[in-house]
């Protein structure tokens, strides 16, 4: 084994019942995109189905993936489609996302009028990401313009909080009213969304229809003040992921002495190191080295050195007994002691989102737990 992912696909639904019954009676997206946060899409999906209203993705290829799979729920693509996939994207029956009143819409309308069947829309506002959407202040023409036209079916309006995660931001609640200001004519019939994880947890009035949650499903908190404020309110999520890999060779340092490339540490006494197989090439941060630190036989050991493309190093002079084939945990448990993704995170100064996101298809993903 160079690594492996171990997925508890019953704490992914567990989180799910958790979420669902706190946003309730909102009801639950499931945010799958980037191959479901790491975990897998389709094995992630197929555990989800049964427990959410719809799955959320990215890009089409990934909806596509989920119908080729069977799963034949409702399905909505948040990034863009090029023009040349629309076809693929209304013969896979998936909701467009949608911010645009003229070459693209019109675009879109004539595969759906082509087609002989409406295609199903919904329509992103910008209240002040910045990023996709209507601007709010044109968005109440542009609701119009798509309900008016006869080969839409409008099934939706949904926008994105920029600060939810911050209890003492008072922007959410504008973006709020900026987002019910612009969709204030829809019929009821028209659902409108607009809390993730963090705004469905620390903002109750952003819930409204739907809540879209994504990172919380996988048992990594948004933020700090998230976990502080639901621990309190006696909110937990379980984390799902567990990285482990092994020890493959063991070199004696002296004092000194440098490893790794760029000669970055040097032992201040003599040291003990295990070399590990995998590398940024397999996820792990580059900066990983002398900031984090991984479990072996249940103590928490020091990487150090740079992080190299296939090749990562372990201090193992607190736990003498170590030897080559040992487990080593990057993120999970081992005995009493845990390593989150958020912890890995916070040691190479970025987010559990990005650690999980970016973990290659190519590691190895063994999935446990069932319906959970």
């Amino acid at each position: 084994m160079i690594a492996e992912l171990t997925i508890d696909l019953g704490a992914i639904v567990r989180n799910a019942r958790t979420l669902g019954a706190l946003v309730a009676p909102a009801r639950l997206a499931a945010v799958v995109k980037g191959d479901a946060y790491g975990h897998g899409l389709v094995p992630v999906a197929r555990a989800l189905a049964p427990h959410v209203d719809r799955l959320c993705v990215y890009a089409l290829e990934e909806a596509v993936a989920l119908r080729d799979a069977g799963l034949d729920m409702a399905i909505h693509v948040l990034g863009p489609v090029p023009g040349s996939e629309l076809d693929v994207a209304h013969a896979a029956d998936v909701a467009l996302t949608l911010w645009d009143r003229d070459r693209y819409a019109r675009q879109v309308a004539s595969i759906g009028r082509r087609r002989k069947r409406r295609f199903a829309i919904q329509a992103k506002i910008d209240t002040g990401v910045a990023r996709l959407g209507i601007p709010y202040a044109e968005a109440a023409a542009a609701l119009r313009a798509y309900a008016a036209t006869p080969e839409f079916a409008l099934a939706g309006a949904f926008t994105h909080f920029a600060a939810a995660e911050e209890l003492d931001s008072s922007f959410t609640d504008e973006q709020l009213a900026r987002f019910l200001a612009a969709t204030a004519e829809l019929d009821a019939s028209v659902e409108r969304h607009a809390a993730a994880t963090a705004a469905a947890m620390l903002w109750p009035q952003t819930r409204l229809d739907l809540v879209r949650t994504g990172i919380g499903l996988y048992g990594i908190w948004p933020s700090p003040q998230t976990e502080l404020t639901m621990r309190e309110r006696g909110i937990h999520l379980e984390p799902a992921l567990a990285w482990r890999t092994r020890i493959v060779a063991e070199h004696h340092v002296a004092a000194g002495e440098s490893v790794g490339y760029g000669r970055s540490w040097h032992a201040r006494r003599p040291t003990r190191i295990g070399t590990l197989p995998i590398g940024y090439a397999e996820g792990l941060p580059r900066n990983a080295g002398g900031t984090a630190s991984a479990l072996v036989r249940g103590r928490r050991v020091p990487l150090i050195g740079r992080v190299c493309m296939n090749m990562a190093f372990v201090d193992l002079n607190e736990v003498p007994e170590a030897a080559s084939g040992d487990l080593v945990t990057l993120i999970g448990s081992d005995g009493s002691a845990s390593i989150t993704a958020d912890d890995l995170g916070a040691a190479c100064d970025t987010i559990g989102y990005e650690i999980v996101a970016r973990l290659p298809a190519a590691v190895p993903r063994r999935y446990e737990g069932g319906a959970g």
